[in-house]
């Protein structure tokens, strides 16, 4: 099993999700994300930070980011990655596969359990999409995740 991890940026941050950091799969296989830590990057205060992770039907419009094999034997990931969308992808489902609240001077981690990986099918353009939001923090977050292929 190769293992690959990415980290993306979004700023600034707003009333409504901005994506921090896409990935997108392809029709000839599957990918699971099995690990993901949020954070913010700026100056310390109170806000709070809605953190939120959804399926996709199509990619936004991002910068594009070099996924990191864990394995530095293992070829190039399968999976692209962007961070700091100017537009958004098109979400799959109005229900998020995760959603928590934390205070900006927290750093919060989602890690599976075993076999509880988010999956994402084989088919085209399917990805998942790492996203926040808030209603007084304008600043840069913060998200890293992992996932195997």
């Amino acid at each position: 099993m190769r293992r690959y991890g990415a980290t993306g940026a979004q700023t600034p941050n707003t009333t409504t999700y901005k994506s921090i950091l896409q990935l997108t799969g392809a029709t000839t296989f599957r990918f699971g994300l099995y690990d993901v830590v949020f954070s913010t990057n700026g100056t310390p205060a109170d806000n709070d930070i809605t953190y939120g992770i959804q399926r996709t039907t199509a990619d936004g419009t991002d910068t594009a980011v070099t996924p990191a094999p864990l394995d530095p034997a293992d070829p190039a990931s399968l999976v692209t990655a962007g961070e700091d969308a100017s537009s958004e992808p098109t979400d799959a489902s109005i229900i998020p596969l995760l959603e928590v609240g934390v205070h900006q001077r927290a750093t919060f981690r989602w890690a599976a359990a075993p076999g509880g990986e988010i999956i994402v099918a084989a088919v085209a353009n399917e990805g998942l999409t790492l996203q926040s939001l808030s209603s007084a923090f304008t600043g840069k977050t913060l998200a890293t995740a992992y996932w195997q292929e």
